[in-house]
């Protein structure tokens, strides 16, 4: 285990462990709002990562070359730039004495209050020897975990272990067992961009997509899975290409289902007009020359997609289903449609398509929505106040015990 973490600086502060369990190839705005959390100067708090090496079983990948070019999780110079301490420890997904071995040595070492975790499997090992050690157990919930497989095992660890969840909104936080102690906190973003394309990098790029005068480009980011119903988006452009040119349908991610959803958009002959290229570092570039912003998602959490084309101004269409219905006024910051209503869903696209003024109208509205609702460091200041009353709470009941 290798550590970057000063044991001295930690003393007398509320220590965290964070086991973030991102993708090691990317940094997008949730590994970013995660960034910026951990390097605010909150006198009271002290955040010590838990990264893997590259070579760790459980990472993962949003491109598998990149297992073999990068010489460390694309996080890590982040946390270093921003003086946020750090250990580098593999979890195993089945050995549990080596996992043993490296949660005891960093409890030992860096005197760790709380665990705080957020995806993959390391999530469910952290919080089991965070418990097992007597540290109070947070786990932010992202997506609805017992709507999927391995429901009664969850339900269980989660009585035994999870002290509480902190959940992205509403809809996930009614999704968790009704004893469950939730904290709802919606993510947040920074209100600018962070690159701003120039107008001839802008011509460039709508060039390159073969979006000449008039051509309007639609985008949809979300990775390839079966929830983001990407056939049902594909229904969409079906719907609108069928009497329209003037249009690109961009769908940016990778996925199990990418190849399908490909080789449908061939066999439809829809491939010079819906172009899906796969997982880009760039998605701020794609949002500067899109018109309008769609998700065809089911049950989506939360949707931080929707909050980052806010941000550029752009209105999104989505269905009236889970995180987005929380974050979208229907008719003021974007529309809401009807669950799998593909026909309403294209007339409130085709509408934004070709209604300049309307866009802007509500595109602007929902730039103002983000800034005023989804503030980033109104975030950052909710997350710190909610650790530091766990914590709080869980010294003053070990005193008690004592």
């Amino acid at each position: 285990m290798k550590t970057s973490a000063n044991p001295q600086t930690l003393e007398g502060k509320m220590r965290i462990l964070f086991v973030p369990g991102f993708v090691a190839d990317t940094y997008s705005e949730i590994e970013r709002s995660f960034v910026e959390l951990c390097s605010t100067s909150d006198l009271e708090l002290e955040f010590l990562w838990l990264v893997p090496d590259i070579s760790c079983k459980l990472n993962s990948f949003a491109r598998p070359e990149s297992r073999n070019t990068l010489k460390e999780p694309v996080c890590v110079p982040y946390l270093r730039k921003n003086n946020i301490p750090y250990v580098t420890g593999n979890i195993s997904r089945y050995n549990l004495f080596s996992n043993f071995l490296l949660f005891r040595e960093i409890f030992r070492i860096n005197g760790i209050d709380a665990i705080y975790t957020q995806f993959g499997i390391e999530r469910f090992w952290a919080t089991f020897y965070g418990k097992l050690w007597g540290k109070v157990t947070i786990w932010n919930e992202h997506w609805h975990s017992l709507g999927r497989r391995h429901t009664l095992f969850k339900r269980f660890f989660y009585r035994l272990f999870v002290d509480h969840f902190i959940a992205v909104s509403k809809f996930i936080a009614n999704t968790l067992p009704p004893y469950s102690r939730v904290h709802t906190i919606p993510n947040a973003i920074q209100a600018e961009p962070h690159v701003k394309l120039t107008p001839r990098e802008i011509l460039e790029l709508r060039n390159q997509f073969g979006l000449t005068d008039g051509t309007k480009m639609v985008l949809m980011v979300a990775a390839f899975r079966p929830e983001k119903r990407h056939m049902l988006a594909l229904k969409v452009c079906e719907q609108i290409l069928k009497n329209r040119k003037d249009i690109v349908f961009i769908f940016l991610g990778n996925g199990s289902v990418r190849e399908l959803f490909l080789a449908k958009v061939r066999d439809l002959g829809l491939d010079r007009h819906i172009i899906a290229p796969g997982h880009v570092h760039n998605v701020d570039d794609y949002y500067s020359i899109a018109s309008v912003c769609i998700l065809s998602s089911h049950y989506e959490p939360f949707g931080y997609v929707v909050l980052e084309a806010m941000r550029h101004a752009l209105p999104v269409v989505a269905f009236d289903t889970g995180g987005p219905a929380e974050v979208i006024r229907n008719g003021e910051t974007g529309f809401l449609v009807k669950d799998a209503d593909i026909a309403e869903f294209t007339q409130k696209l085709l509408e934004l398509i070709d209604s300049e003024p309307l866009r802007a109208a509500i595109g602007e509205r929902a730039r103002q929505a983000v800034r005023q609702e989804y503030n980033r460091e109104a975030w950052i200041r909710q997350v710190n106040t909610t650790l530091k009353n766990i914590v709080t709470g869980h010294r003053a009941q070990s005193l008690k015990s004592a």
